[in-house]
C-alpha cells in the first residue's frame, strides 16, 4: 500500500506528533493484509536531512513489523524537491542500521530523478521490497514529466529488459507492481485496463526471457 504520508518530519517532537496518523495508516493496511506498506519522505522539503530520515525510518520499521506485522519499505519521488533518486532512498535504508529496511523503485521515478537503471545490478536481489513498473513514450522530457506521462510497460522508451535481467542476476524474486496514473487510460473500462496491464506485464517478462 501506498503510503504513510508525513511520517519523516523534521524534529523530534514534530516526528511524535506525526505518529497517531502513522500508525493508523499501518493499521489500515494490516486490516486489509497489505504485507508492505510505502515510506514516503514526506513532508516533503528541499534538504532533505537523510541521516535524520534513516532515524525516522528505523522507527517506522520497528513500529510496523513489532505492533501490526507490516513492513514499511522505502520510496524515493521524483517529482520531490528531497527524495527523488534511488542512491537517497538506499543511503536511509542502510543507515537506518536495521536488518528490516527495504527500497521500493519505480521504473517512471528513476528515468525522471535522474538515478538512471544501471545501479540495479550493484544491489541484492532481497533488498527490493516491491519494484513499480511503467513506462514513458518516445520524445518525454525528464523535466516536464509527471505522473501523467507513465504509460503501459513496453509502449515506451525505457530499459525495462534489461532492468528485468539484472533483477533475475541478482537474485531479485518479488512482485512487479503496474504503476499507473495516466488519465486517459483511467477512462476506460476497469476490467478491460486490468486486462490490458496483466497482458503487458505478462509481455515484459516474456520479453526478457526471465
Amino acid at each position: 500500500m501506498i503510503g504513510l504520508w508525513d511520517g519523516m518530519p523534521e524534529g523530534d517532537e514534530a516526528f511524535e506528533a506525526s505518529l497517531p496518523m502513522t500508525r493508523n495508516r499501518i493499521r489500515i493496511c494490516a486490516d486489509i493484509g497489505s504485507p508492505y506498506v510505502a515510506a514516503l519522505p514526506l513532508p516533503d522539503r528541499e534538504n532533505f536531512n537523510l541521516q535524520d530520515a534513516a532515524k525516522r525510518y528505523r522507527e517506522l520499521v520497528r513500529i510496523g513489523r513489532e505492533d501490526y506485522g507490516v513492513q514499511p519499505i522505502m520510496e524515493f519521488v521524483s517529482v520531490f524537491k528531497g527524495v527523488t533518486r534511488l542512491g537517497q532512498a538506499t543511503a536511509i535504508a542502510l543507515d537506518a542500521d536495521t536488518p528490516h529496511a527495504y527500497v521500493l523503485p519505480d521504473t517512471f521515478h528513476m528515468w525522471k530523478g535522474g538515478s538512471g537503471f544501471s545501479g540495479i545490478a550493484k544491489l541484492q536481489g532481497d533488498f527490493i521490497a516491491n519494484f513499480h513498473w511503467n513506462d514513458v513514450p518516445a520524445g518525454a522530457v525528464q523535466a516536464e514529466a509527471n505522473d501523467g506521462t507513465r504509460i503501459l510497460p513496453g509502449d515506451g522508451i525505457l530499459p525495462l529488459t534489461q532492468c528485468l535481467k539484472d533483477l533475475k542476476a541478482i537474485g531479485y524474486a518479488h512482485g512487479l507492481s503496474l504503476e499507473l496514473f495516466n488519465r486517459e487510460l483511467w477512462e476506460k473500462p476497469g476490467r478491460e485496463i486490468c486486462e490490458i496491464g496483466l497482458r503487458k506485464m505478462v509481455a515484459s517478462v516474456a520479453a526478457a526471457e526471465v
